[in-house]
């Protein structure tokens, strides 16, 4: 598993995947998921904002929303 960071906010745990490419599978968010099961998993890419079900991509200029 390759889970970058973890966030608390005291009343959850996010896990955050960094990608610094183009290929955002999310892998690694995907297992931790399943074993973990977290409301929110957060990717910061060079992608832009998108928010799936589950999943919140972050471009990495944005990180600073999450801090």
């Amino acid at each position: 598993m390759d889970i970058d960071f973890v966030i608390d906010n005291g009343s959850d745990i996010f896990p955050v995947e960094v990608k610094a490419e183009a290929d955002l599978q999310a892998k690694s968010l995907k297992v931790y998921r399943e074993k973990f099961h977290p409301n929110l998993a957060i990717r910061l890419s060079m992608s832009d904002y998108k928010k799936e079900e589950w999943l919140l991509n972050l471009s990495l200029y944005g990180v600073q929303t999450i801090i």
